[in-house]
């Protein structure tokens, strides 16, 4: 088993929802489909956890605070312990992901974070993002040949595709994903992909800030390098 591409693993929550989790190191990256009607009920837990609406709405709970998540609109983040559930009061289906892991934040956080457009700095790609205290994640579009230059980062970095199929190398290991596939670049290791297909391909990072004193910022220019992106 890679640790760079973790295998899924179905978590039966209740009569009508499962999880598909992926293990990456000391994270939890895990996808839920929310049938109408279902409901996550309020609980707390050690690890902070941070979610995104991928499509459908969902009815939010952070801790008494209700608010309606839209598909890439907002982030939520519970930090160690704070009480959060959900429900789908809606028709439609929602799908979501959501990850966890014990931070060390200070602070119980609580938080709803709206998502920006933006884009890629490097390659000009359409993306969007948002930045917490301890993680940030960014949805890029990847067009029709699209490539994404190899890098190295001082940030854990997790990647979900949503759509399609996507050519992902992590040091010496290389994998073509499919739609719900997770791959996963440790600190400093190289990484980089390409979209083989004829359609544009979306896909999440989340990005683990490093465990030190260390902004975002700093750790993104003290440690990133690219690489243009030769593939076979």
């Amino acid at each position: 088993m890679s640790k760079y591409f973790p295998q899924p693993k179905t978590i039966k929550i209740n009569s009508d929802v499962e999880l598909i989790a992926f293990q990456c190191q000391d994270t939890v990256v895990q996808l839920a489909s929310i049938p109408p009607g279902a409901t996550f009920e309020l609980h707390r837990h050690p690890e902070s956890q941070i979610g995104m609406q991928i499509a459908g709405r969902l009815e939010f709970n952070l801790n008494g605070t209700k608010e309606i998540l839209e598909p890439f609109g907002q982030v939520y983040v519970a930090g160690s312990n704070v009480l959060h559930g959900s429900k789908n009061p809606f028709s439609e289906t929602a799908l979501a992901f959501d990850v966890k892991r014990i931070t060390n934040s200070e602070e119980a956080e609580e938080a709803i974070l709206k998502v920006s457009p933006t884009q890629d700095e490097i390659t000009g790609f359409e993306c969007q993002s948002v930045v917490g205290s301890w993680f940030e994640i960014v949805i890029t579009k990847i067009p029709p040949k699209g490539i994404i230059p190899i890098r190295q980062s001082g940030n854990e970095t997790m990647g979900i595709i949503l759509n399609a199929r996507l050519t992902i190398a992590v040091e010496e290991q290389q994998q073509n994903l499919k739609y719900g596939s997770v791959y996963y670049a440790p600190a400093n290791a190289l990484y980089g992909g390409h979209n083989p297909s004829d359609e544009t391909v979306s896909v999440i990072e989340i990005l683990i800030k490093p465990r030190s004193n260390f902004s975002f910022k700093d750790a993104f220019l003290k440690t990133d390098v690219v690489r243009s992106l030769t593939t076979s």
